[in-house]
């Protein structure tokens, strides 16, 4: 996941898919983990990394103790990542579409079936407002960010 964020660091610090404006990340995770909470907190934080705005309002359906949990985070600057994490039998993967103001970054890991030597993603163990997912989960409701 290091190598990842790096390079997508690497080609917004280069200005060449312009300003983030928007972010779909789909992350399949093979584990035994417990809660998809965690996970899904990591990819919030992952969007926050990328989207140069601060989070205004988290939006999240799904069941954290269950197959598949979906967020929306809508930034002050008007950006937006959807973001969704499911539950799998098979390997973890991650399918990201950064879309910035002059062009749009896309990866896949692992790339198809044909790629034998891709690796799956590895998190981190960080993660970010996870008591407003947590919230927005439970109620079902839009929970605004606060600070």
């Amino acid at each position: 996941m290091e190598l990842l964020k790096k390079s997508v660091d690497s080609v917004i610090e280069k200005d060449r898919i312009g300003s983030p404006v928007f972010l779909r990340c789909v992350l399949h995770i093979a584990s035994d983990t417990s809660s998809l909470l965690q996970p899904t907190a990591e990819m919030v934080a992952l969007s926050n990394r990328w989207i140069p705005s601060q989070p205004q309002r988290v939006y999240a359906k799904g069941d954290a103790d269950a197959t598949q949990v979906t967020v929306m985070v809508q930034y002050t600057d008007g950006q937006m990542a959807v973001l969704s994490i499911n539950r799998v039998e098979t390997e973890t993967a991650i399918d990201i579409m950064l879309v910035g103001n002059k062009g749009v970054i896309y990866h896949e890991t692992p790339i198809g079936r044909n790629y034998v030597s891709a690796t799956p993603p590895q998190l981190d163990a960080t993660g970010e407002l996870t008591e407003v997912i947590a919230d927005a989960l439970a109620t079902g409701q839009p929970i605004t960010v606060e600070g």
